[in-house]
């Protein structure tokens, strides 16, 4: 069952296993995989290194529309961003079954 309360924001990003490490561990493995550095992928992706840094940082926090662009630049849907189920729990969380 979902609760009304959720930790900080320090404290769910700090968790490893959090939805925003699986995102930048995702992102790092696409960068790794073109042989780009940090600063070309960037470029690649068509965004300012700064907000490059930013994603990968403990506060990045990308939008939807964010995660859909980039996922577009590199050639993949955006759920290839994201761990299949199972593989990210935060703190809590427990999964949300399908619904029928």
């Amino acid at each position: 069952m979902l609760s009304n309360t959720r930790p900080p924001k320090a404290a769910r990003v700090s968790n490893e296993n959090s939805l925003l490490r699986a995102f930048q561990a995702r992102l790092e493995a696409l960068r790794s995989e073109s042989g780009l550095s940090r600063r070309a992928f960037a470029d690649r992706l068509g965004i300012p290194r700064s907000s490059y840094f930013h994603l990968m940082s403990d506060a990045g926090n990308p939008s939807l529309d964010t995660v859909e662009f980039i996922a577009e630049r590199v050639g993949v849907h955006p759920s290839a961003l994201f761990p299949l189920p199972g593989e990210c729990s935060s703190q809590g969380d427990e999964p949300i079954p399908p619904k029928g």
